[in-house]
């Protein structure tokens, strides 16, 4: 089994009043198979059918994903949104340069749309837990 160590930083001279923020947190994970290294997809327009970033199966996923600012040309930027959803729920919206890290439910499948008529590539990944419901 491998290990996957994943941290969060958050810094800010100003985001809340009169305090400085530094806070920083790591995990170890065991991982096992499947997993999907990064990767790149353009996802379909709002009223489309959502992408499949991760299947609803197995054990419980640690799950990576980017809004890349770019259309599927690769060329032309976009600041429409993205939505991932947790099975069929609106669960998560990314604007430009926006990502997010996330432990998923091994029974939800996790999918993603642009929120416009504009198809949109994003980055994303996942990694399966080596543990049975360990999120």
């Amino acid at each position: 089994m491998a290990t996957l160590t994943p941290t969060l930083k958050l810094v800010s001279s100003d985001a809340i009043a009169d305090e400085a923020l530094s806070l920083s947190v790591t995990d170890s994970l065991t991982i096992g198979a499947p997993s999907l290294g990064v990767s790149k997809v353009a996802i379909a327009v709002a009223g489309g059918s959502d992408t499949t970033l991760v299947a609803s199966s197995g054990n419980n996923k640690y799950v990576y994903v980017k809004h890349t600012g770019l259309q599927a040309d690769a060329a032309t930027s976009t600041t429409n949104e993205v939505v991932i959803d947790f099975g069929t729920t609106d669960s998560i919206r990314l604007n430009t340069g926006e990502f997010a890290w996330f432990p998923a439910k091994a029974s939800t499948a996790i999918t993603a749309i642009s929120n416009s008529t504009e198809t949109i590539i994003i980055e994303y990944a996942y990694w399966t837990s080596a543990f049975s419901n360990s999120v």
